[in-house]
């Protein structure tokens, strides 16, 4: 066995080549794709640089011409700035380096304020899965930054919870203050703190009048402690209004009340909608039947629920279910429960510090280091780098051709932010800033979808909004299912295919004429726009 210096070495050098081993999966991962927002995002950025001033009028569509909020005006700014300083390669590394630096707090937190011993094993196997799981919504996107913000406003409330100091909620209205300029998922934060005052006040009322004994009274807080949180949510609430937006800025989220592009927009859709994604519903079906173990657990040893840590795990257990979007969220919310649940259950396993175990470890996680590291492709540029999934061609078609784009261009859905981006001069019909927007009287997005799988025909709608050029993928490529899957799931081939009204329009209409093709982007024009 090691000694207590050396079983401590080890641990320190096993974090650092575990980070550094996740670093790379981020960095790869990063690599790997382009998000199709990051467009418009840098574009907004350079608006707010060159104006300094936030947007307000939608310069970038035809379509939808009211007033918008950029909710995220302050990470588009830097992202804008850090692009044009060191490339896109720094905003890969940014970013990979968001998710570190949270997970590694969220470890230093949980291993300090556990009470008890979580194996080296279990953190490092829940991470590196939750890593994995959470990977499609990695990458050079803006949503990574709520996780640390979160994992703050927990850090926080825990600290006063155990400490009932004050002081520790002053941290709250600066850091909403700060979040509300750079994303939305304020929102969440903000609910976190509203909701758990709201517990701590009904852990009171259960208490004071036994309405029933299942409930853990060990953290139960004084009404004038109860106040103080009251008190630093409405101040932290009222610190998001002196952003340049101030009021307009929940005018504005008002919006998203209609959750149609929660059916509509790939990463938005259910955990039960098809393709599945394996690695969240295996680190999910783990979070459940961590909540089946507690319960059990605590029932066994007739010991009171933790009201807090039990809400938040079925909360964000839901909601990732509903939403694949909030899986990150309920890796960073959930972390400490699922680790501390399964702790009671498993032991340290004490031969892994035995010294020939610990270099063969050390030697598997370098080979995982170096495959990592030869696979990393960086792409300098990002609007040239993702041809395959992206009309760069295309658009270099239609700058040699201004022509075809002096009507109304109709685009795909996924291609808005490029086109942002790439075409400036010319505004489309649609992007991914303003999905949930009441237009049409439905939303933009589903006025979009409409065209594609609407009762009218795509002719109609074409003429409604006087569109001459049309800009879409050049095929429809269907979810790749594999034969297990099929037999699983009762799958079949014809399940698979999609309707699309509006390519069947095109292949046979007569006044459309087909002026380009690359394989990726298709270009129809209007006859009468020659």
């Amino acid at each position: 066995m090691l000694k207590r210096g050396e079983k401590s070495k080890f641990v320190g050098f096993f974090w650092i080549l575990f980070y550094f081993l996740v670093f790379l999966i981020v960095i790869r991962a990063g690599f790997s794709y382009l998000d199709p927002d990051f467009g418009w995002h840098l574009k907004v950025g350079q608006e707010i640089s060159l104006t300094g001033q936030v947007p307000s009028a939608n310069l970038y569509n035809y379509t939808y011409t009211g007033n918008w909020v950029d909710h995220e005006w302050l990470s588009n700014l830097a992202l804008y700035h850090l692009y044009n300083f060191a490339g896109y390669e720094a905003l890969v590394i940014f970013f990979a380096l968001v998710i570190i630096v949270t997970l590694i707090l969220l470890n230093i937190f949980v291993s300090r304020h556990s009470k008890y011993q979580i194996p080296i094993w279990l953190s490092a196997s829940l991470q590196l899965l939750g890593v994995l799981a959470a990977l499609p919504h990695f990458g050079v996107r803006l949503q990574e930054l709520a996780l640390p913000l979160i994992l703050l406003v927990l850090i926080i409330l825990d600290n006063y919870e155990r400490r009932r100091q004050w002081a520790f909620l002053l941290f709250l209205a600066p850091l909403f203050w700060l979040w509300a300029s750079l994303h939305a998922s304020f929102l969440i934060g903000l609910f976190l703190v509203a909701a758990f005052t709201a517990v701590k006040i009904g852990e009171r009322l259960v208490y004071q009048r036994k309405f029933w004994s299942f409930i853990d009274n060990s953290k139960l807080m004084a009404w004038k402690e109860i106040g103080f949180l009251g008190l630093s949510f409405l101040i932290s609430l009222m610190a998001t209004f002196f952003t340049p937006y101030k009021l307009g800025l929940y005018k504005f989220l008002v919006g998203y009340k209609n959750n149609a592009y929660l059916s509509l927009i790939q990463e938005w859709l259910p955990q039960y909608a098809f393709p599945f994604h394996y690695y969240q519903l295996i680190y999910l079906a783990i979070g459940a039947a961590a909540v089946l173990f507690y319960i059990y657990y605590r029932l066994k040893t007739k010991r009171g629920l933790e009201v807090w840590p039990f809400f938040l795990i079925v909360l964000f257990l839901v909601l990732s279910f509903k939403s694949r979007r909030h899986f990150p969220l309920f890796l960073i919310v959930t972390f400490a429960f699922i680790a501390e649940t399964y702790s009671y259950f498993f032991v340290e396993i004490k031969i892994a510090y035995y010294k020939w175990l610990r270099y063969l470890l050390f030697f598997c996680l370098l080979l995982v280091i170096a495959s990592q590291l030869i696979n990393i492709k960086p792409v300098p540029q990002p609007f040239t780098g993702f041809c395959d999934d992206y009309p760069c061609a295309a658009t270099q078609f239609l700058k040699a051709n201004p022509q075809y784009m002096a009507g109304h261009v109709f685009n795909e859905y996924g291609w808005g932010g490029f086109l942002i981006s790439e075409l400036p001069e010319t505004k489309i019909f649609i992007d991914g800033r303003l999905p949930q927007v009441a237009f049409a009287n439905w939303t933009f997005v589903e006025e979009y979808n409409s065209f594609f799988h609407g009762d009218e025909s795509p002719q109609i709608k074409l003429d409604k909004y006087n569109i001459d050029t049309i800009l879409i993928k050049a095929v429809d490529k269907p979810a790749t299912v594999k034969k297990w899957e099929k037999i699983l799931f009762v799958i079949r081939d014809k399940d698979l295919v999609t309707e699309n009204k509006l390519r069947e329009y095109l292949e046979q209409a007569t006044d459309w004429k087909l002026i380009y093709n690359d394989g990726v982007a298709k270009i129809y024009l209007r006859a009468s726009s020659h």
